[in-house]
């Protein structure tokens, strides 16, 4: 009997153990499906692919502050070096505002109307061809300037215009060497010589009914007189009368630019002085 029931509790015992034995080896199991050695691998696989990722971003936005960084330098490097608009003395200032004052009644009394008569009773078409004409008959000016200025293929540029516009062209009225054989004329005269070999300005000066000029560009008009045809026609009249014609088909073509420059200027004067000074700087250095 005493066998019987030691035997029954070393049954029950074993059976016990059996079950708890079971009971862990399947934990187990449970635990190594869930995170299997695999699995922890492409999770860490991930973490450093997240990393890279991250690393890749953050170096991306560093190489875009830094581009903007460099940006902003090149910007300020430009803006440092930028070159300050020409200034230049205007001691003859009363005499150079009354002849201004002339100036513009001149343009509002006899320039403009004469200009706008003429533009409405005649062709565009007509007009270009005139303006062309006088273009091409100035050719000695800008040949010679440029000589004056050791630009010797602009100089050999201006003498194959004026020799295919002048024959091609029907004596420069027609621009054939520009529209046909994309030539570009240079247009330099003593004035812009002078400035080129670093002769100043001198003073503002304004002259009467040709308008803003400089001491030096006053005596290029003179020195640049000697090499223009029409100035050597006989009678004065009829030269004179051919400049007057040449200003007014110019100034059909710009009518409502003064206005507009008056309206928008608060001091019109200084507007004009300033721009004329820009502009002539513009045109030595190129």
């Amino acid at each position: 009997m005493k066998k019987k029931y030691s035997f029954s509790i070393l049954t029950s015992i074993l059976f016990v153990f059996i079950l708890i034995s079971s009971g862990f080896a399947q934990s187990n199991q449970e635990i190594s499906v869930v995170l299997p050695y695999d699995s922890i691998f492409v999770a860490s696989r991930q973490i450093n692919e997240t990393n890279k990722d991250n690393s890749i971003f953050f170096a991306q936005i560093n190489q875009s502050i830094q581009e903007e960084d460099d940006l902003d330098e090149l910007f300020l490097e430009d803006y440092d070096n930028r070159e300050e608009p020409q200034s230049i003395a205007d001691p003859l200032y009363y005499f150079n505002y009354t002849m201004y004052a002339l100036n513009d009644i001149l343009y509002f009394a006899a320039i403009k109307p004469l200009a706008s008569a003429y533009k409405a009773i005649t062709p565009n078409l007509v007009r270009k061809g005139v303006k062309n004409f006088f273009h091409n008959l100035v050719f000695p000016v800008r040949f010679v300037n440029n000589v004056l200025q050791g630009k010797i293929k602009k100089a050999g540029t201006e003498f194959d215009i004026f020799l295919v516009n002048s024959t091609f062209g029907v004596l420069g009225f027609g621009q054939v060497a520009q529209n046909k054989f994309n030539l570009r004329t240079s247009d330099e005269d003593l004035g812009q010589s002078l400035g080129y070999y670093s002769i100043g300005n001198g003073c503002y000066l304004m002259l009467p009914v040709l308008g803003p000029s400089t001491i030096r560009d006053a005596l290029g008009r003179v020195g640049d007189s000697f090499l223009t045809p029409i100035d050597y026609l006989d009678p004065w009249e009829l030269s004179w009368g051919l400049k007057a014609y040449d200003r007014i088909n110019e100034t059909s073509f710009h009518i409502g630019d003064y206005e507009a420059l008056k309206k928008a200027a608060l001091d019109p004067y200084a507007a004009i002085r300033d721009a004329y000074i820009q502009h002539r700087q513009e045109k030595i250095k190129n």
